[in-house]
């Protein structure tokens, strides 16, 4: 079972043969002897039932086939962030340097090693690293300790969308080595989001871009994060079943483009909770199933004083007639 322990399984991500799932129960379904693993997939039509087995409730999925019983040996739960980077990015040495041996001097002893040149060699190509995609490497967390920020301190913009990531906590394990961070793509990790406890700030002081689609993300969940993007420029929420509850206050006031596509649930009095974001110029709103939109402190031919800095307006695949 990659070395996770069965008692601290529970929501985590997982791989099993390309399809990503969340680990909902562990333990033993009788009358199969042996350790299970319960599952609800991403996809529902990948499962069998909705986490009961012969009358007895294992879990409980929001889909009536979206869960099936696993065996762990089946089960990928991924690899830190650093491994991934290496597996992706460092490159092979080739066969003639093999088993190659140096004599180093460390104090006044001399040293033999084998490999030294390749390391170094690793470590060069690993800091120079400033554009990264991880997508689709299973990448779990951050892994060991200050690992990243030794390795790679230099990156600039990462792509760790469809990963096996399960909170905003292991993404903040990531984005606190990765100092000069200014483009992040999550989409499609299923991420649980803090909810009582104060949200930690100072990770992200150069963040611009930030890709949360199909995360599962709710407004408040949102709203409580944003205090940590203070330089914040871009946010794309496409795909989360987004309701808009309230007005952001104090927060995404950075925000240049905001993308709030295929979030069907959002209507027209929700905008208004947005209208007065000052430096708001980009708004996208394709697919949310609008049928008009209009201005309540401004009649027809008349400048509205809502969206003041707007300068783009996207909302095409709605309803709207006129």
């Amino acid at each position: 079972m990659n070395d996770t322990s069965t008692s601290d399984v529970i929501g985590r991500r997982v791989e099993v043969n390309g399809e990503h799932a969340t680990v909902r129960f562990s333990g033993i379904v009788p009358p199969v002897a042996g350790l299970w693993l319960g599952v609800e997939w991403d996809n529902p039509e990948r499962g069998k039932h909705d986490g009961s087995h012969e009358g007895t409730v294992y879990f409980k999925c929001r889909h009536p086939t979206g869960g099936s019983f696993i065996r762990p040996n089946k089960v990928n739960f991924g690899v830190g962030f650093l491994t991934a980077v290496k597996n992706r990015y460092v490159l092979e040495d080739g066969p003639e340097e093999d088993g190659k041996e140096q004599i180093v001097i460390i104090g006044n002893k001399p040293v033999e090693t084998i490999g030294f040149d390749s390391i170094i060699k690793q470590q060069s190509q690993l800091s120079k690293l400033q554009e990264i995609s991880l997508r689709n490497c299973a990448v779990n967390g951050a892994g060991d300790k200050g690992a990243i920020a030794k390795a790679c301190p230099n990156i600039r913009k990462v792509d760790l969308s469809r990963n096996l990531l399960s909170s905003w906590d292991e993404v903040l394990d990531i984005a606190d080595q990765l100092k000069h961070l200014e483009v992040l793509n999550l989409s499609e990790n299923k991420l649980s989001f803090p909810s009582g406890s104060p949200v930690r700030t100072g990770t992200f002081p150069a963040l611009k871009v930030l890709v949360l689609n199909r995360t599962g993300i709710t407004w408040v969940e949102v709203l409580r994060c944003a205090a940590g993007w203070p330089v914040l420029e871009e946010l794309y929420l496409k795909s989360n079943d987004l309701l808009i509850s309230e007005r952001p206050a104090d927060v995404l006031q950075t925000v240049k483009l905001l993308d709030l596509s295929s979030n069907q649930l959002i209507d027209e009095n929700q905008l208004f909770l947005i209208a007065y974001l000052p430096r708001l110029e980009q708004l996208i709103l394709s697919d949310i199933g609008l049928s008009s939109i209009h201005f309540p402190d401004a009649g027809s031919g008349h400048k509205t004083s809502m969206f003041p800095s707007l300068q783009y307006l996207v909302v095409n695949d709605n309803q709207i007639s006129q």
